[in-house]
């Protein structure tokens, strides 16, 4: 994986993707779910920067969510879904956190049928 923020187009290593963790946080790296398209991008300073790679491929921004991958406590990698994209009012998520347990679900399998966490 090159240090640019890229749309996944083959599944990863959680050690790739740590690999990548350090060349921008270094025990953490963001990135965002498509949860229709079964998307993933990872990458950036910012989860908008990854939002706005998704919806420039054709990804609808109601069904782009942020999260995280912490290597600070393992090293295989702690998911958490985090992140001002989350803030859709008008979806009936107000705030950073992503609140609904269905949504989660699905992200969590995209993410990880992308990511190799073991």
């Amino acid at each position: 994986m090159s240090v640019a923020i890229q749309i996944l187009q083959q599944p990863v290593s959680i050690a790739e993707v740590q690999k990548l963790a350090d060349e921008w946080y270094g025990s953490m790296i963001k990135g965002c779910v498509d949860i229709v398209r079964n998307k993933v991008a990872l990458g950036g300073d910012y989860h908008m920067e990854s939002c706005e790679m998704l919806v420039s491929d054709g990804s609808n921004h109601n069904y782009v969510w942020g999260f995280n991958i912490r290597f600070e406590n393992s090293e295989k990698g702690e998911l958490e879904f985090d992140s001002l994209v989350n803030i859709k009012p008008a979806l009936g998520n107000k705030s950073r956190t992503l609140e609904d347990a269905g949504i989660i679900e699905k992200a969590s399998k995209i993410i990880r049928d992308w990511i190799i966490f073991d």
